[in-house]
């Protein structure tokens, strides 16, 4: 019994050398997913505000009485609000509405919202506000580049 060497407690030191480093790997690599998903939320909700707020700025805007997409731009916070007037309603209601769209910037998310009236008067309607385009026909709800403004 005078002759151990230390072989076995060696091997087991290993191992559980061997467990911890694979552990902090996983460990390490899970962390790094769920910071780029928390960022990924972080940048949504600050698109979202954004684009509420470019929303109710194109609410409030003078526009003129023109058919086709109009944009107006606010340089300070790169918003964008641009409306489609002109858009005829399934219910046949004799009120004109006007689809108004607005995002933060380039490649943002983007909002959207019926509105009624004639321009330059125009309200918000009740239940029109939408998180995607409800054009049917192809290519209406493209944003033509000419008509990005200033």
């Amino acid at each position: 019994m005078g002759q151990q060497r230390g072989g076995g407690t060696l091997l087991m030191v290993v191992i559980l050398l061997m467990m911890g480093s694979l552990l902090l790997h996983a460990t390490r690599r899970q962390l790094s997913d769920n910071l780029s998903l928390v960022a990924g939320e972080g940048r949504y909700y600050r698109e979202s505000a954004a684009a509420a707020s470019a929303l109710a700025w194109g609410e409030r805007l003078n526009w003129p009485q023109t058919g086709g997409w109009q944009c107006q731009r606010l340089q300070p916070q790169g918003w964008r609000a641009c409306l489609r007037s002109g858009e005829t309603r399934a219910d046949n209601n004799a009120e004109p509405r006007s689809l108004l769209y607005a995002d933060s910037g380039e490649r943002t998310l983007a909002l959207w919202r019926w509105l009624g009236g004639t321009a330059p008067r125009l309200h918000p309607l009740a239940h029109g506000w939408l998180d995607f385009c409800p054009l049917k026909e192809s290519g209406a709800c493209q944003i033509p580049a000419a008509a990005a403004g200033p």
